[in-house]
């Protein structure tokens, strides 16, 4: 009784990851994009009908896809795998109801975890490279009070500060790179459980909507450590000596059967975890720069002059008095007024002729040419037309503490504010 159920499980694990791994492959398999070109339209007429006839939902599951992993949608996906996974170990267990052993099975449901939280986990470590998944803290971010921030916002501005922390993750996230070969699989599946949690955590607690695949990384994670997370236990909380099983390798009996593995391994790593490296580094290789980085920074508006004397009409709230003018990375740009209210905008530098264009979010068809002097350090002067009047905007660099303080061996006494 107790084997048969364990032919069952087995089963029903196996067929639920691989469908896990098939829908929910977010780039860790790059060459599945291809396939999946025709599975998507399909996948998403199967969810729209569990909405529809299983959920008895209203209104059709919302199939567009915005960034995030826990919507409606993908929920419904996940209620559909399990369903098909349920119908699936049922037909497999009545036709093949003779088998005695779930050994090879699990195997290659270990190989296939190990490729793909290893290769999701190298895709998450490039991410951190050049400024990329956790971007410096911008000008509007730090203009936004704590109190206007989303805890997502907020845990992406923590991490974002710290280019050491980034190069630090980066490089818990490359321990991934270890699932992809067996003698150091166990440690990868070991190292990756702690970076796989610490994510789920994070998704969890800052409220992240990367829930579901995190949180399936971490089961997968303990999945490749099972055969021997009863000795890794003994080991660590028992203080028994013990040597690890090894993980079982494929039964190739042929030669061409065994080169034809490893050539398929090294071109599956070459594609999956070569190539983003190679995208990043030729990305960082022809960023030219920000134009505008020698205007990055807040401005308190010291003095704004309509120079023939009559203001403009109110289109932009200029009675409410324009606070702060904000550059941010390359064209964007921002103006705080009244009760900390925003206009967003676009500027456009020319650092040759010292000018630049403006436009803004709510009018971009109306571009209006600006010059600009920078007299001191700290101050900034532009001149120009703006909202169809001659304008003569005088400004004083903000100086923000979290980007002025470094880091110090010494501190005397705690500095948090």
């Amino acid at each position: 009784m107790i084997k048969t159920l364990n032919l069952i499980g087995t089963r029903f694990i196996f067929l639920f990851f691989i469908l896990f791994v098939l829908l929910f492959n977010n780039g860790a398999f790059s060459f599945l994009d291809i396939i999946m070109r025709y599975i998507i339209p399909m996948q998403q007429d199967m969810v729209i009908w569990v909405g529809e006839h299983i959920l008895h939902r209203t209104e059709p599951v919302d199939t567009q896809f915005n960034g995030s992993g826990d919507t409606t949608y993908f929920y419904v996906l996940l209620l559909t795998v399990l369903l098909l996974t349920a119908i699936g170990t049922i037909i497999w267990s009545a036709v093949d109801y003779k088998r005695s052993s779930n050994k090879r099975l699990f195997y290659w449901l270990i190989v296939v975890l190990r490729y793909y939280v290893g290769f999701m986990l190298i895709h998450y470590a490039v991410a951190k490279l050049h400024n990329g998944q956790f971007p410096s803290p911008s000008v509007g971010g730090m203009l936004t009070t704590y109190g206007d921030s989303s805890p997502m916002g907020l845990a992406w501005r923590f991490m974002g500060y710290s280019d050491g922390y980034k190069w630090f993750m980066f490089v818990a996230e490359m321990m991934g790179a270890l699932l992809l070969f067996r003698r150091t699989a166990t440690i990868g599946a070991f190292l990756s459980l702690m970076t796989c949690l610490n994510i789920m955590l994070i998704n969890y607690f800052f409220d992240v909507p990367v829930k579901l695949l995190s949180t399936a990384l971490v089961v997968m994670c303990l999945i490749i450590l099972s055969p021997n997370i009863v000795k890794l236990f003994q080991f660590f909380f028992m203080e028994k000596t013990v040597s690890l099983d090894k993980l079982s390798h494929s039964n190739f009996n042929k030669k061409w059967q065994r080169v034809t593995a490893i050539v398929v391994k090294y071109v599956a790593i070459a594609f999956c975890a070569l190539i983003p490296f190679y995208a990043k580094f030729y990305e960082m290789a022809t960023d030219k720069g920000d134009a505008k980085k020698n205007l990055y920074g807040a401005y308190h508006i010291a003095k704004l002059t309509w120079t023939d004397g009559a203001p403009a009409a109110d289109s932009l709230y200029v009675s409410k008095g324009w606070k702060v003018l904000g550059f941010d990375s390359y064209d964007r740009a921002l103006i705080k007024y009244g009760e900390n209210e925003t206009i967003y905008a676009k500027s456009e530098i020319d650092l040759v002729s010292k000018s630049m264009k403006f436009s803004f979010s709510e009018s971009p068809d109306s571009i209006y040419n600006l010059t600009y002097k920078i007299p001191k350090k700290d101050s900034l002067v532009l001149k120009g037309d703006l909202l169809g009047k001659p304008i003569e905007i005088s400004l004083k660099r903000k100086e923000f503490e979290l980007t002025k303080r470094g880091f110090n061996w010494v501190n005397e006494r705690p500095y948090n504010r």
